[in-house]
C-alpha cells in the first residue's frame, strides 16, 4: 500500500467512505479487536450533527419536601407525572423512565433551607434500577455544607449529569439525606415571588437528549 499522503486529493461527497476503526457499538459496549470498518459521510455528518433536544422538564409545586429524620432518604419529587415525551417520562413519585438508549443530559435544581444558625450537611444522589431489578448509584455522591444565616434564607444547588443509557426502561430516582455529620434539619422550598413573577419550585430536574 502506497503512503497515504501519495494518493490525490478530493472533496469528498456524501455517497463516499472512509475506513476506520469500531471500538464501541450502538449501545457504548467496548468492541473485541477493533475491527477496520466503512463509515459513510451521510452517517458521518448525522453523528456530528446531533444536539442535546430537551425531551421533559419537570417541577415540584410542593411548600417544601425533605427528610423525616437524619440518616433516612427522602426520594425527591418533581410534580405531577408527565408522559408526553417518547424518550423519557417521569411519575408523580419523581421516578424516571428512560425509554430509548442514548446520551442524555440531566440537570436538577433545588432550594435548600433549614433553621437559623444549624450547620446542614447534606447529600444528593441519583440512584438506578436496571430491567433486570439490579441497582446502583450513578456518578459521585453531592454534598452541601451550609450555614445557615436566617431561615428565610434559600441556598441554590445545581447538579449537571451527562449520562449514557444503554438499556430501555432503565429507572432513575433521586434522593436526599440529611447526613448526621450535620444537624438534623434542611429541607427544599418552594420559593413565592413578587411582581407577578412565578413561583421557584422547590425541586425541578432538566433531561435532554442527543439527537
Amino acid at each position: 500500500m502506497a503512503i497515504i499522503y501519495s494518493y490525490p486529493t478530493l472533496i469528498p461527497q456524501f455517497g463516499d467512505k472512509v475506513l476506520g476503526s469500531n471500538t464501541v457499538d450502538a449501545s457504548g459496549a467496548t468492541v473485541s479487536g477493533n475491527p477496520t470498518v466503512q463509515y459513510n459521510f451521510t452517517d458521518i455528518k448525522t453523528l456530528v450533527d446531533q444536539q442535546f433536544i430537551q425531551q421533559l422538564t419537570a417541577s415540584s409545586t410542593a411548600t417544601s419536601q425533605g427528610p423525616s429524620a437524619a440518616n433516612t432518604i427522602h426520594q425527591i419529587e418533581f410534580g405531577p407525572a408527565n408522559s408526553t415525551s417518547t424518550s423519557v417520562t417521569i411519575d408523580v413519585n419523581g421516578k424516571v423512565v428512560f425509554l430509548k438508549q442514548g446520551t442524555y443530559y440531566i440537570t436538577q435544581e433545588y432550594y435548600l433551607g433549614g433553621t437559623q444558625n444549624n450547620v446542614l450537611h447534606t447529600l444528593f444522589r441519583v440512584l438506578q434500577t436496571l430491567p433486570d431489578l439490579s441497582t446502583s448509584q450513578v456518578g459521585a455522591t453531592h454534598v452541601e455544607n451550609y450555614k445557615v444565616q436566617e431561615t428565610s434564607d434559600r441556598k441554590r444547588v445545581v447538579i449537571s449529569q451527562m449520562i449514557n443509557i444503554t438499556s430501555p426502561n432503565t429507572n432513575f430516582v433521586y434522593q436526599m439525606v440529611r447526613d448526621s455529620i450535620g444537624a438534623n434539619d434542611g429541607d427544599l422550598y418552594k420559593i413565592a415571588n413578587g411582581n407577578s413573577f412565578t413561583e421557584t419550585p422547590s425541586a425541578q430536574l432538566t433531561i435532554s437528549k442527543l439527537i
